[in-house]
């Protein structure tokens, strides 16, 4: 069986605090500044630290591999704020054993948007994943894991061979997310689904002690996947997991240095990159007429769009998006596309309770999602207006 690691990278530009009298002021949206000292922050705890463990598990064990996925305002974020992550990163790619996947360049909700958003933006990423790291992302994956047939189809039409999901028992009806599957509106795309509780119990359990499985060692982890049957385990998560969402004195970054070595303590065990693992054999098709994600316990769009503000919020941005592409102002398109930012929603989730509310709040750079929506809102505003100005906004027929 091969075990897939995969660490997903993501700073979003949190938008500075823009009231209505900001409107046509002159202010700009990103509190810079702010962002770049918190990725600083997490730099320190985070990713510097697990760089540094991940390029040791990858010289001292031949077999290890690993995948990423990097999001452009990550990249961006670094080259301001920790310019050396960089160059560790590509250093890591070019051992040839880790793979970089493909995704939206905002980390957006472009899918939820008419063409050509969603085709603009993976070409973004492509482009900034050559530039800085010398690939060709051959899997795709979508914003919080969103999968659907839709999604599958353009992975095809985009000339990708797989897509990450999450093995949500919904659409598996009963089969395990431990093989790999095709989509069965795109058979020349490969699935690989995130195995959800194998995968929160690091991402979310880890440092829990009221966890029945507390204190949770890597020899204990790896015999849980020892006796799993199937091809491959897809163990996705978010890369701040190792020293910032569970801090350093909880043991995270050892538990994550000690894999290799407990693996190796299984024959039958392997690693593989999503490049290796979509090549594995494949199981049998699967349909998924329904936009699935990883984010929450219903597995669905309600994160971002569960909520009147949510919903209000983004048909405002699609329609300011509508100007802002009449205006062939390049950098209101990419300001408008800072905007799409998946993170910008998420932090305006009202409902839920538990974990799920627990998680949001956790996450969130507001007081509370009517400060969030206030603030995004007033910046559509702005922008609006921004582009109504620019001289081609009026021109008959204008397309981006």
């Amino acid at each position: 069986m091969k075990i897939v690691l995969y660490l997903h990278l993501h700073q979003p530009w949190r938008l500075a605090r823009y009231r209505y009298v900001d409107v046509g002021s002159g202010q700009t949206y990103v509190d810079r500044e702010r962002n770049l000292a918190i990725f600083r922050r997490i730099a320190e705890q985070s990713y510097r630290p697990a760089f540094l463990r991940l390029r040791r598990m990858l010289e001292e064990d031949p077999g290890f591999r690993l995948s990423l996925s990097v999001t452009g305002p990550w990249i961006e974020q670094a080259r301001e704020a920790a310019p050396d992550l960089l160059p560790a990163l590509a250093a890591m790619v070019h051992t040839g054993h880790v793979s970089i996947v493909g995704e939206t360049y905002y980390h957006s909700l472009a899918f939820l948007l008419p063409a050509p958003e969603l085709q603009e933006e993976v070409a973004m990423h492509r482009a900034v994943v050559r530039q800085e790291f010398g690939t060709q992302p051959r899997v795709l994956r979508m914003t919080e894991l969103a999968y659907s047939d839709d999604l599958a189809r353009f992975a095809a039409e985009q000339h990708f061979s797989g897509m990450l999901a999450e093995g949500w028992d919904g659409t598996l009806q009963g089969r395990p997310p431990t093989r790999v599957y095709t989509s069965a509106a795109a058979p020349s795309v490969a699935l690989l689904l995130r195995h959800y509780p194998l995968s929160d119990d690091v991402g979310f359990r880890f440092s829990s002690r009221e966890w029945k499985e507390y204190p949770l060692t890597a020899e204990k982890y790896v015999g849980w996947i020892s006796r799993l049957d199937g091809d491959v385990v897809n163990l996705f998560l978010d890369f701040e997991t190792f020293g910032e969402h569970h801090a350093p004195s909880t043991g995270i970054l050892d538990f994550l240095q000690a894999l290799p070595t407990h693996v190796r303590s299984y024959p039958h065990l392997g690693w593989a990159t999503v490049e290796e693992a979509i090549e594995l054999p494949k199981f049998g098709e699967l349909s998924a007429p329904r936009t699935t994600t990883w984010a929450d316990q219903n597995r669905d769009l309600g994160a971002w769009l569960g909520n009147d503000l949510q919903r209000s919020a983004f048909e405002t941005a699609k329609s300011v998006g509508e100007i802002v592409r009449r205006s062939h102002d390049p950098d209101l398109l990419d300001i408008w596309r800072q905007l799409l930012t998946s993170d910008h929603f998420y932090y305006m989730y009202l409902g839920g309770h538990g974990a799920d509310l627990g998680v949001h709040q956790y996450f969130s750079a507001y007081g509370s999602p009517y400060d969030a929506y206030a603030t995004y809102m007033n910046a559509l505003t702005d922008l609006r207006q921004r582009a109504l100005r620019a001289p081609a906004a009026g021109e008959k027929g204008s397309t981006a």
